[in-house]
């Protein structure tokens, strides 16, 4: 073999030789990596403490050393400081003539003082951010407390009225002028059927206590006083004033009314005319009744009322009495606080007697006024 061959093949051996050493470091050096990694990922300061003290007495720990700094570096730039203090002060324990890691901590300290500042300052201004929302939220509250209150109950909660309004839907009243009042008197056992003409005045207010509970009272007064028919049949003046007291509750039903009261019925008497001796004179009686309110029909508002006359049970010739009336409320125009309406109403009161029966029914068409209610 010559010296050049010779020559070439010690080349080729030692570059296989050294190719293996670098390919084994690298091998060796990347496990130790991998654990520096995973120590980073998951946080975790004893684990790279103890990567690092296992690894001390190598003589590449200085490549580990690097590469960990290397790993703080990211940290700093990420602006997480806390784990980065936590990794360079293990640097620091297991290499304390480590000057770069000493430095670096120093810089990190001094960072992450300046962040906690920030970050306290931050949350100091969100605290009063919070406190001033929640002295506004107060204020408001103490201003709706004031201004506004419940005004009904719906399925879905209360519903609340400012305290103008308040003054308004607390009560509520309505006023009807029956400019045309035609009653109709039929009596069987004197064979009267006529026609008489009068006026009305109807009035009626209502007060919530609290919204548990509606009170009121209905006041009715009419009088026919022109008849219509042959003067042997004719009663002269026909009058009803009718007082009751009422409630609702709105848990039963805010519309229906529970009525008490005092009726007086006046039934004049012709002097010429015989046939009305069996007509049901002044009579006094007191009333029990049901009546439901402002029934919707659209924009039309329905009242239905019935009673019994008591007063029956005083006259020896009537064996029952009761009224009855149904009203049509027709809106025609509201103002600021008051609407106008159009009335059409029938009230009827039934007598039977010991000898046929007694009926006056009346037609009456009002003008009525009443408060808005919002």
């Amino acid at each position: 073999m010559s010296y050049r061959k010779l020559k070439v093949l010690s080349v080729i051996l030692l570059l296989t030789i050294f190719s293996g050493k670098v390919f084994a470091l690298e091998e060796y050096v990347n496990e130790i990596y991998k654990q520096i990694d995973a120590c980073f990922t998951s946080k975790d300061e004893a684990k790279l403490n103890d990567v690092l003290s296992k690894n001390t007495k190598d003589k590449y720990y200085y490549l580990i050393e690097n590469y960990t700094q290397k790993r703080i570096r990211r940290l700093i730039v990420n602006n997480d400081y806390s784990f980065a203090m936590d990794a360079t002060l293990a640097l620091i324990e297991n290499n304390l003539d480590n000057e770069e890691a000493v430095e670096m901590y120093s810089v990190i300290s001094d960072a992450y003082e300046i962040q906690r500042k920030h970050e306290a300052e931050l949350e100091h201004q969100r605290q009063l951010e919070l406190a001033r929302i929640e002295m506004e939220k107060e204020k408001q509250r103490g201003n709706v407390e004031k201004e506004y209150v419940p005004a009904t109950m719906t399925s879905s909660g209360a519903v609340y009225v400012t305290g103008k309004e308040t003054k308004l839907t607390s009560y509520n009243w309505k006023a009807a002028l029956g400019m045309i009042d035609l009653l109709h008197l039929y009596d069987k056992q004197g064979d009267i059927s006529s026609i008489h003409y009068g006026v009305s005045l109807d009035f009626r207010y209502e007060y919530t206590m609290e919204n548990k509970m509606v009170i009121g009272t209905d006041v009715f007064a009419g009088f026919q006083f022109l008849g219509f028919a042959d003067e042997e049949k004719l009663v002269p003046l026909i009058g009803d004033i009718d007082l009751a007291l009422k409630a609702s509750i709105p848990q039963i039903s805010n519309k229906l009314f529970f009525r008490i009261g005092f009726d007086t019925l006046i039934a004049g008497k012709s002097k010429t005319a015989q046939n009305t001796e069996g007509v049901v004179g002044t009579m006094y009686s007191p009333t029990i009744g049901l009546k439901m309110e402002r029934l919707p029909l659209g924009n039309v508002k329905l009242d239905l009322g019935v009673d019994w006359l008591a007063g029956h049970l005083f006259e020896k010739d009537v064996k029952v009495a009761a009224a009855a009336s149904m009203n049509l409320e027709i809106p025609f125009a509201e103002l600021e606080k008051v609407k106008l309406n159009f009335n059409i109403g029938v009230r009827d009161k039934f007598f039977l007697k010991n000898e046929g029966l007694e009926n006056r029914a009346s037609v009456i068409m009002a003008i009525g006024v009443e408060n808005v209610i919002r």
